[in-house]
């Protein structure tokens, strides 16, 4: 979802979205699988189409290639430091870089910097997160094209 709507958001945004590759890859994914019906589902009502999105595995190519890499979680950052040293400084929890650049989020204790995965929740738990992460996004992106 979050690559989804970063693309879609970003669109909206810039003149040429192609001067920025926007990819999301997995540490705990089966590459090539599918997005759940959940996801495609609430992406859909917001106008995006995620459905022909297939799973990529993180791998240390990306990791070098990124600019930026954001995750939703202390676990999935921690790992990515721990596998991929040359991340240490250019992985970040999508809500603490909305504060690290200055901008503004009310957060007020560590775990409240995390977005919680939906997969195994029902429909309504991922619409949640994707206004979450639309919010975050849209910050993050209006601060990536000043």
């Amino acid at each position: 979802m979050a690559q989804g709507l970063f693309k879609s958001m970003l669109k909206e945004k810039v003149e040429n979205e192609n001067n920025y590759n926007i990819l999301s890859a997995g540490i705990y994914v089966i590459p090539g699988m599918s997005p759940t019906p959940e996801a495609i589902s609430v992406m859909f009502e917001q106008g995006i189409d995620i459905s022909q999105h297939k799973a990529l595995q993180l791998q240390e190519d990306l990791v070098k290639k990124a600019d930026l890499i954001l995750v939703m979680s202390n676990k999935h950052k921690d790992y990515i430091q721990i596998k991929f040293p040359l991340a240490q400084n250019k992985v970040f929890l999508i809500k603490k870089y909305v504060l690290k650049n200055g901008l503004k989020n009310i957060q007020n204790n560590i775990k409240n910097y995390e977005i919680v995965d939906p997969i195994g929740k029902p429909v309504d738990f991922y619409k949640t997160i994707a206004k979450e992460l639309k919010e975050n996004l849209k910050k993050i992106i209006d601060r990536i094209i000043e």
